[in-house]
């Protein structure tokens, strides 16, 4: 049954025509994946559908009672609420039937409360019908659901304490984003909500989605979460829809055979229209001219068949000068992070302590980490803009470095995209234009300023830049960030053919499996360096041979940095277990203890999930248990290590 149904829709900006006759309808329990290039009005669909703005032609029908939900771009928080105040904001009228549930709780007690027997069961009658009300919607677990929300979305319990407005520009997005999940709309809109989500809060995202119960109409460039949480595809470009059954890589699937066979019978036909008018051309005058005219009366009322419509792609390739040695980087006892802080000017800031490691000619590395790991701040230490807080970095032989920012910092936001071309390159006026038309910048757009430019246009700009330095060490800080999803698949396709050694950040998943022949992992402060891409990384977790920095050295800037003391322990027993041979029967145990641990966790979302406030109790006290457990068998092993060396 639909609850939503659009009809002929159209949307203008004055003489631009966006998109026009838009039909399609949205079922009560739809995934609808919206997808199509940057620009095509994906962001204006939803704003429409969302009632922010009126379509220019055409109606939309929505059921009655259906509540929609919309995840805005900006977060309207009150100045003084803490972050859980406001996601407690959802659940008012809940609060207020707790109130008077308190208050006809006392008044029933009250010694006089029999003394009028009509009151008494007035007062009753209203608490059994109130407490089913405020049963019936779940206000005996509204305060679970607000804190599995914000541990599923990475808010520590000091950051749920400070008010909302206090937070990052990414934080408030995935606030928001909370927030609308626990409103439990009949149709979720999502415009790019996976935008600013570490991978951890990304899956947590899909698990929980994958279970939501209404409606969806999803626009994201992530292709790993648009194939957990998508069942059905719409493709916004030219101006009109196009709808396909299943997932994302369903939907490349069955649009490339959509495509080859539209352009068969387009070049059918056309060989056909060639056919009669060379047929009608050789024997309009001659003894077959009422045939020949016949012929051109068909070929007027025939139906012509659209040329189809492709997206523009990029076309380019990273040139390589020269090879550089076989060791590319090499790391020794290397701690990362700021030397003197705000407070406290000779107190080193620790971010990453890394094992040393060598990045070899020809490595495929994909660096991951939570948000604020010090991912970016690695990648600038490794390439030398950054001073090491302690250890070294060593370049090896002809290395040439080419480096993509995440904020696009190399770039001079007061030129025009052709003379930031012409900066770094011998390239003629002439020249140079053509080269930026293979990064879809055509015609006038050459001589845009910068900084007017959306962000994929920079980061195609930033490309373009890249492409000019021959570099044989390609360092990337995630570089598919805004990039549409043709244009991603574009960069890994030229990056999978590039023969230098790759260093890069990403949060998006396919991306990673696509380059990645070894994952480093910033995982509790330290940079473990894995074999294989990241689905291999994340089912096996196979840790290549760690060399820490050595105790003297951690244990004093430990002491400065003061870390909880949790982290401490996970960092040693991470560094063991692959550098201790002679303790094996705890290292067991403990992965199997940490294993126990895990499964807890994903068994108190669950609880969560389902408001089961029994099985929250009990399964809250076998993980403390657990942790504990864990802890006494680190304490064993370091005991162990100890009487080794």
């Amino acid at each position: 049954m639909p609850i939503v149904s659009v009809i002929q829709l159209g949307k203008s900006f004055g003489a631009e025509r966006i998109f026009a006759g838009l039909n399609f309808q949205v079922d009560e329990h739809d995934r609808i994946g919206l997808v199509g290039p940057n620009g095509a009005g994906k962001s204006t669909l939803l704003n429409i559908l969302a009632r922010r703005e009126e379509p220019d032609e055409g109606t939309i029908a929505i059921a009655r009672n259906t509540r929609i939900g919309y995840l805005t771009q900006v977060a309207d928080f009150h100045p003084e609420w803490t972050l859980r105040e406001e996601m407690r904001t959802v659940f008012a009228e809940l609060q207020d039937w707790e109130r008077e549930l308190q208050d006809l709780a006392q008044a029933m007690a009250a010694p006089d409360a029999h003394n009028d027997e009509a009151r008494h069961q007035r007062m009753l009658a209203r608490y059994d019908e109130l407490q089913m009300r405020f049963e019936h919607a779940g206000g005996y677990t509204y305060e679970n659901r607000v804190e599995q929300v914000l541990d599923g979305l990475g808010f520590t319990r000091e950051q749920q304490a400070l008010p909302a407005t206090n937070l990052s520009g990414g934080q408030q997005t995935r606030a928001a984003l909370g927030k609308l999940l626990l409103q439990e709309p009949d149709l979720l809109l999502l415009d790019e909500p996976t935008n600013h989500l570490d991978l951890t809060a990304l899956e947590w995202l899909e698990t929980y989605l994958s279970t939501w119960k209404g409606a969806m109409v999803i626009v994201a460039h992530d292709r790993y979460f648009l194939d957990k949480v998508a069942s059905r595809t719409i493709e916004l470009a030219f101006g009109r829809i196009e709808e396909y059954p299943g997932n994302y890589t369903k939907y490349l699937d069955l649009r490339e055979e959509r495509m080859e066979r539209r352009l068969r019978e387009y070049e059918a036909q056309q060989a056909h229209i060639a056919h009669t008018e060379e047929f009608i051309r050789r024997y309009k005058a001659g003894q077959r001219s009422r045939e020949a005219r016949g012929r051109q009366k068909l070929l007027d009322r025939l139906e012509r068949i659209e040329r189809p419509q492709d997206f523009p792609e990029m076309h380019f390739e990273f040139a390589q000068i020269t090879d550089s040695g076989l060791v590319v980087i090499a790391t020794q006892k290397l701690l990362v992070g700021y030397k003197g802080t705000m407070q406290r000017d000779n107190e080193a800031n620790v971010l990453v302590r890394t094992a040393d490691v060598e990045l070899l000619r020809g490595d495929r590395v994909g660096l991951i980490g939570p948000n604020g790991a010090g991912k970016t701040t690695l990648l600038r230490t490794l390439i030398g803009e950054l001073t090491p807080i302690s250890g070294q970095v060593q370049i090896g032989h002809n290395v040439r470095i080419g480096y993509y920012s995440q904020t696009h910092a190399g770039l001079n936001m007061e030129r025009s995209i052709l003379d930031e071309i012409r900066q770094v390159s011998a390239l003629s006026e002439e020249g140079a234009r053509s080269f930026l038309g293979r990064f879809l910048f055509s015609r006038d757009d050459v001589f845009k300023v910068i900084g007017s430019l959306s962000g994929g246009e920079r980061s195609r700009v930033a490309l373009a830049k890249l492409t000019l330095q021959g570099s044989n060490l390609m360092v990337l800080d995630e570089p598919t960030n805004h990039l549409d999803l043709q244009s991603r698949q574009f960069l890994e396709e030229v990056l999978r053919e590039f023969e230098g050694t790759l260093l890069f950040v990403s949060h998006d998943r396919y991306f990673i499996d696509s380059l990645a022949t070894k994952v480093w992992a910033i995982e509790d402060g330290v940079m473990i360096p894995y074999l294989g891409n990241y689905t291999e990384y994340h089912t096996r977790k196979r840790p290549m041979t760690l060399d820490i920095p050595s105790a003297p050295v951690e244990k004093k800037v430990t002491e400065e940095a003061k870390p909880a003391p949790r982290t401490s322990k996970a960092q040693t027993k991470k560094a063991g277990k692959v550098k201790v041979r002679t303790v094996e029967d705890v290292e067991r145990d403990v992965e199997k203890a940490e294993a126990l641990v895990k499964n807890l966790e994903e068994g108190l979302s669950q609880a969560a999930l389902n408001a089961d406030a029994a099985q929250l109790t009990q399964l809250s006290e076998e993980y403390e248990q657990a942790k504990a457990r864990v802890d006494e068998l680190l304490e064993e092993w370091e005991r162990l290590a100890d009487v080794a060396s």
